[in-house]
C-alpha cells in the first residue's frame, strides 16, 4: 500500500483562548476513557477502570451520573459507537489499567440498549462476540448502519478491525506501517482513535475517509475506504507526525481535527494543512489532566459544544505509580476562540 505525506508542518501556531468548563468531575478511581453523545444530548462516558458506563446530562450537570452499565469484574471497557438509534457497541478486555496490563485472548463486544432505559433506568446490554485475536482493544467507529457494521482499533498489535455486530464476522481490515506501535514503548500503543469522516472532494461528491491517531508515534493520518468492505481505496496520508500521545479526536464540518495529547495534558486542533494550535491545557497545566477523547453535542444549542473526556490520571514522579484517576467530562464552545 503506497504512502503520502501531506506537507507536514512543524510550526506550532499560537495558543487559542476558549472557556473550558467542567460538566461533571467523578471521584478518584474513575477513569473516562470514551464518550457517545445521545440524539437527546446525554453523554455516555465509558470507565475503563471500574467497567461500566455512565450517564451524564451536561444540562443537569448537578445530578450524580448513573451507572446504566456494568461488566464483568475486571473488564476494561474502551471504545464506544452507535449503530442505531440509541443503540450503542462497546468494546472490552480482561486487565488492569493501572499498570497497562491486558489478559490475552479476552477482548469482547457489547450491545448496550439505551431505547427503554426511560422506563427501566437501565440499559439491556448482551454480549455480540469474542474476539480474542485483538491484542488491546480501544477506539471504534461505526463503519455502515445499513451493513451493521464497525471498526475497532487494534492498539496494541496495530491494526483495525472490522465487525458485523449481527453475525459476529470479523477480520482485520487495515494493516499498515503507521498504525504499529513502538515495540520498546511502555505500554506500546499504536493506532489509537478511529473515525470516518466524508470527505468532501467537491460540491456534489464525497469519499469516506479513515481518520486514525497513533499514540507511540505522535501521527494523525486519513486513508479513504469502502464502506462495504472497510478497506482502503487509495492512499495513507499523513496529516501530522507532531500530535504527541495522540489519543483520541473528533473531526469539524471544516476539516480541522481535535484532538487529545493524553500524557501532555493537552487539547491541540490540527488544521486540514497540518498546522497544530493549543486549544487547552498544557504540560504545566492542570485544567485537564489526561484528556481521553472528545465528541461534539448534537442538538442545535450544542453542535458546536466539544465534550471532552479526561482519565484524571497523576503519578508519583519517583515510582511512576498511579496517585489518582479522577475522570472528568468537560466542555468548550470552539465558536469561543
Amino acid at each position: 500500500m503506497s504512502t503520502l505525506f501531506a506537507g507536514l508542518a512543524s510550526a506550532v501556531l499560537a495558543a487559542s483562548t476558549y472557556d473550558l468548563h467542567t460538566i461533571h468531575q467523578f471521584p478518584n478511581f474513575t477513569w473516562i476513557e470514551n464518550i457517545a453523545i445521545r440524539s437527546n444530548g446525554q453523554i455516555l462516558g465509558t470507565d475503563v477502570a471500574g467497567g461500566q458506563i455512565f450517564l451524564v446530562d451536561p444540562k443537569c450537570p448537578q445530578v450524580k451520573p448513573p451507572v446504566i452499565a456494568q461488566f464483568p469484574k475486571g473488564s476494561t471497557v474502551a471504545g464506544i459507537t452507535e449503530v442505531e438509534d440509541d443503540v450503542f457497541y462497546i468494546v472490552s478486555a480482561l486487565g488492569y489499567v493501572y499498570n497497562f496490563t491486558f489478559q490475552a485472548n479476552t477482548t469482547s463486544v457489547w450491545k448496550v440498549d439505551m431505547r427503554q432505559y426511560a422506563h427501566t433506568e437501565k440499559a439491556s446490554i448482551r454480549k455480540v462476540v469474542d474476539i480474542p485475536a485483538i491484542v488491546v482493544p480501544n477506539g471504534m467507529t461505526t463503519l455502515s448502519k445499513i451493513d451493521n457494521t464497525i471498526l475497532i482499533a487494534d492498539t496494541g498489535a496495530g491494526a483495525v478491525w472490522k465487525v458485523n455486530v449481527h453475525t459476529g464476522a470479523h477480520q482485520i481490515v487495515f494493516d499498515h506501517p503507521y498504525l504499529k506501535p513502538i515495540s520498546t514503548a511502555h505500554p506500546p500503543f499504536g493506532v489509537n482513535g478511529i473515525h470516518i469522516i466524508e470527505k468532501q472532494t467537491s460540491k456534489s461528491k464525497s469519499i469516506p475517509t479513515l481518520y486514525f491517531s497513533n499514540t507511540d508515534r505522535g501521527y494523525l493520518g486519513t486513508v479513504p475506504i469502502s464502506l462495504e468492505t472497510g478497506k482502503p481505496t487509495g492512499k495513507v496520508l499523513l496529516l501530522s507526525n507532531s500530535v504527541h500521545a495522540a489519543d483520541d479526536f473528533a473531526v469539524d464540518s471544516c476539516g480541522n481535527v481535535w484532538l487529545c495529547e493524553n500524557v501532555l495534558n493537552t487539547l491541540v486542533r490540527v488544521f486540514p494543512d497540518g498546522h497544530v494550535q493549543t486549544i487547552a491545557g498544557g504540560q504545566n497545566s492542570t485544567a485537564l489532566i489526561g484528556p481521553v477523547a472528545v465528541a461534539f453535542g448534537r442538538g442545535c444549542d450544542d453542535r458546536d459544544v466539544l465534550y471532552i473526556s479526561t482519565d484524571g490520571l497523576t503519578t508519583n514522579p519517583t515510582t511512576r505509580q498511579p496517585l489518582t484517576t479522577n475522570g472528568k467530562i468537560a466542555a468548550i464552545d470552539i465558536r469561543e476562540g
